[in-house]
């Protein structure tokens, strides 16, 4: 299936669901009497483009993704979660709906793009994705997970230029991720040939 390929995405993208929508997009948990300020979203991709070791990009990458959760509306969370169900059942047309009911509730959250984008790869319409992705990134050109799944989407398209150009963009915003060289390697020479 389509979707599988999305769960091959670097170490820490794979701990995340299968198909990348959240079984608890809700917001997180806070501790009674938490006074301290929240870091913002721009300030903690900064932090994941600077990040010293794999381990502290994979908690920044958490902290990044409960940020861009936490706007979600009760509503919006439970068609999220139906969606993940449906993807789970293998039914990706019924997740691709669930998350279209979810973007007329909301349609400026960026994660909610990206997650359609997942149900339409999942249902074999990588066109579709790559259009969502495209909004995704309009809202967050710093998303560095949306980054992953256009690399992947473009490479199942067979367009190998725009899959090494996303690859990039994952490199520039998440320098730990594993064999990043050899992946950066591999696409180059997919893209571009051997070199003369």
């Amino acid at each position: 299936m389509l979707a599988g390929s999305l769960l091959s995405l670097p170490a820490r993208a794979a701990e995340a669901p299968p198909h990348g929508l959240d079984r608890h997009a809700g917001p997180p948990a806070r501790a009674q009497g938490s006074t301290s300020a929240e870091p913002s979203l721009d300030s903690l991709e900064t932090e994941l483009a600077h990040a010293a070791t794999a381990r502290g990009a994979r908690d920044l990458l958490g902290r990044i993704e409960q940020l861009r959760l936490k706007d979600l509306a009760p509503t919006t969370t439970l068609l999220v979660r139906r969606a993940q169900d449906d993807l789970d059942a293998q039914r990706p047309l019924d997740a691709e709906q669930d998350m279209d009911d979810a973007l007329l509730l909301q349609p400026d959250v960026e994660v909610l793009w990206r997650n359609r984008a997942q149900a339409r790869l999942a249902a074999a319409n990588p066109d579709g994705a790559v259009a969502d992705l495209g909004v995704a990134l309009h809202h967050d050109g710093r998303d560095v997970m949306a980054w992953q799944i256009l690399q992947e989407t473009e490479a199942q398209r067979g367009d190998w230029q725009a899959a090494w150009k996303a690859w990039q963009h994952v490199v520039e915003l998440e320098p730990t991720i594993p064999d990043a060289a050899h992946q950066t390697e591999q696409l180059r020479l997919k893209a571009f040939g051997q070199p003369t």
